[in-house]
């Protein structure tokens, strides 16, 4: 979970259930209507023997609904389509039910039936047609499994497109770590130096006071500049000592700034995912004929106001007609899929869009001539 965000993964987890849901009960919403008109137009094919008593009007209803289910491609793909007719005095013509005295019921007069069958269509018939999309059905499973796959595609662009962002500042900050490091151990090395120097220097030291004390009954003339060079070589020693302190601190300066350099890094990162998130969602709601990409959105947080401001004019026209917009010039991906238009504002400001499958105007990068390189070579791995 170090490079995916949380909810960027519920998000992934939860829309698949939602959209299938909502898009089985649009699309039943849908096939009801369609089915509905379709069914009214073929439920009395066979009038013309209804109307000359060759058959009973349920039957005939019956053989023509029945017919057109076993034809229908969503029966096949595991969906049901409910069918109801019933007269205007109730009694159910579709589906047929059971009755003992239907037969007896039934006249043997063709004349007879004919009048019948005219009478019971001459006083209206009701027809109710649903259309359902059982859960375990062919086509609800399909509709499941193809945006369960959508939302993989996307959970692993995004998380790929996480994954290169984080090597990146993990490169940049191993570089600095190593810059450091060997700062480090080269002020290490003097201070070793500097100790090697100090143990020397204080068996020196030793071996004259020794000197010092054989020599004091035999020089006494000697004694002050005996005294001199002692003095000399404690300077010298204490010089030394001082020194060293020096380069210990300064060692552990290093060390906090190497800690306060992670911070600001880590506070920074933050803050530019909180204005990239921030401007997302302001934009989804006042621009809703384009799409922001998330490296888009990361650019523009990174800006200045007149920058940002000068960007975000541009985005309103492209949002607006994307034909007030003056391009550039068109950058062609290295691949040869994708066609890309670079707009410029504010003289130093760079915006790349393009059109697509759905003709809608998809920005993908914004950034300054600095980040030119970086958001060309992005729009190569289009």
């Amino acid at each position: 979970m170090k490079h995916l965000s949380f909810k960027v993964l519920i998000f992934c987890i939860l829309m698949p259930p939602l959209l299938y849901l909502l898009t089985s009960n649009l699309l039943g919403s849908y096939l009801t209507r369609w089915y509905e008109t379709d069914i009214k137009n073929v439920y009395l094919s066979d009038i013309d023997n209804v109307l000359n008593g060759a058959t009973p009007l349920a039957e005939a209803i019956q053989a023509s609904i029945d017919t057109y289910r076993r034809k229908s491609t969503f029966t096949d793909l595991g969906g049901r389509i409910e069918v109801t007719v019933t007269t205007n005095e109730g009694n159910i013509l579709y589906p047929p039910a059971y009755k003992e005295d239907t037969l007896s019921e039934l006249p043997s007069d063709p004349v007879k039936l004919a009048e019948q069958n005219f009478k019971t269509l001459e006083k209206g018939l009701n027809l109710e047609v649903r259309a359902v999309i059982p859960p375990y059905a062919l086509i609800s499973i399909a509709i499941l499994m193809g945006y369960i796959l959508i939302f993989l595609g996307l959970l692993y662009g995004y998380y790929r497109k996480a994954l290169r962002s984080v090597r990146a500042d993990d490169a940049r900050k191993a570089d600095e770590i190593r810059r450091l490091e060997a700062l480090e151990k080269s002020h290490k090395e003097r201070a070793q130096n500097l100790a090697n120097e100090r143990e020397s220097l204080l068996s020196e030291y030793q071996e004259i006071q020794a000197s010092l004390e054989e020599t004091k009954q035999k020089a006494e003339k000697e004694e002050e500049e005996l005294f001199e060079e002692i003095e000399r070589l404690e300077g010298k020693l204490s010089e030394n000592l001082s020194l060293q302190n020096e380069q210990d601190q300064e060692i552990s300066q290093l060390k906090e700034r190497l800690q306060d350099l992670e911070k600001a890094r880590l506070a920074r990162n933050h803050q530019r995912e909180k204005a990239a998130e921030r401007l997302g969602k302001r934009f989804k709601v006042l621009y809703k004929n384009i799409d922001i990409s998330d490296r888009a959105l990361s650019g523009l947080a990174e800006m200045d106001d007149d920058m940002s401001l000068k960007a975000e004019e541009l985005i309103h026209q492209l949002n607006e007609d994307p034909s007030l917009v003056t391009v550039k010039r068109k950058v062609f991906s290295k691949k040869g899929k994708a066609t890309v238009f670079e707009a410029v504002f504010a003289y130093k400001g760079r915006l790349y869009f393009r059109k697509n499958s759905q003709n809608r105007v998809e920005v993908l990068a914004i950034g300054s001539k600095k980040s030119q390189a970086k958001d060309l070579a992005y729009l190569d791995t289009l």
